[in-house]
């Protein structure tokens, strides 16, 4: 199934002498629709959250998916009230659940 508004990356590096290749989920758009605006604007960074694996088609394994959110409901999400954010955050992984991503 294609989405229009899939923005996946797929990375390979060396870590520590060892092949790692992984995938990188931008979840800006999921944010900013589910916050009605707040979120999913300005610089972003790598979630915390590694939950997800997906199929690698070229090689057949499961790769670990990074999600890239942005700084902004990244730094509420660690904020004194995360409450809203924490709501946003949710609906962005259900939504990728939805489109196929498999929890680990």
């Amino acid at each position: 199934m294609l989405y229009e508004d899939i923005n996946i990356t797929k990375r390979v590096t060396i870590t520590n002498g060892e092949k790692y290749d992984f995938f990188i989920y931008d979840v800006t758009s999921f944010e900013h629709k589910f916050s009605s605006g707040k979120f999913g604007k300005g610089d972003t960074v790598i979630s915390k959250t590694k939950d997800f694996k997906m199929l690698d088609d070229e090689t057949g394994e499961m790769l670990e998916v990074k999600i890239r959110c942005s700084k902004r409901i990244n730094d509420a999400l660690e904020g004194l009230e995360p409450k809203e954010s924490r709501k946003v955050f949710k609906q962005c992984l259900k939504e990728l659940e939805n489109r196929g991503l498999v929890r680990d």
